[in-house]
């Protein structure tokens, strides 16, 4: 075996390697956002005001929006103030 030949498979082990850690990435990413399953503002509610991390909060949050269940807040903020802006929105927009 020569030292070319060491390389090659020090590559592809790199390659597959990294193929496993996105396909995981993916994976767990797909998992949190079925294990969210926000329905209705109640829903978002109770993960927003949990102990949940802000990602998976903000993930909710997004979920909503793209469900017409609030409409989207006007400013970037964390996921708590963007839900209570989106619910005083959507309470006074008549």
């Amino acid at each position: 075996m020569t030292f070319s030949d060491t390389s090659d498979n020090t590559n592809q082990e790199k390659k597959e390697q990294s193929k496993s850690v996105k396909k995981n990435k993916e994976k767990s990413k797909k998992n949190s956002e079925k294990e969210l399953k926000i329905n209705n503002r109640q829903d978002l509610q109770e993960i927003i005001y949990s102990k949940k991390d802000e990602k998976t909060k903000m993930n909710a949050y997004n979920q909503a929006i793209e469900k017409d269940i609030l409409p989207r807040s006007n400013n970037y903020q964390e996921s708590v103030y963007a839900y209570e802006e989106s619910v005083w929105l959507q309470n006074n927009s008549n």
